[in-house]
């Protein structure tokens, strides 16, 4: 399975946005596949096992009956990429802009 980029953007997003403290990975495919896709759970826990790896969240329920019920939230590290996510972004409208 590929790594999304921009699938992992919105991961993030979606945690960082969240009215609550985390949310779940069913939570979590809802808010960045909005349309149904077959193996969404599947490609959503793995790029959430991805974001785990490099310290961008952190599981806060290891004891879920199910894995679409374990939950999720954003770390520090995680904020700060989105950060310098949003700044390459704002470099690349002034560059674009400059042209």
């Amino acid at each position: 399975m590929q790594r999304d980029f921009d699938l992992v953007v919105t991961i993030l997003g979606a945690l960082r946005d969240a009215s609550g403290p985390n949310l779940s990975t069913h939570d979590i495919k809802n808010a960045a596949l909005p349309h149904p896709e077959e193996q969404g759970l599947q490609v959503i826990a793995h790029h959430l096992d991805l974001l785990e790896d490099a310290g961008l969240v952190k599981q806060v329920s290891e004891t879920a009956a199910n894995a679409g019920a374990t939950r999720w939230r954003i770390t520090w590290k995680g904020y700060d990429a989105l950060e310098q996510d949003e700044d390459d972004e704002d470099e690349d409208e002034d560059f674009d802009a400059e042209e």
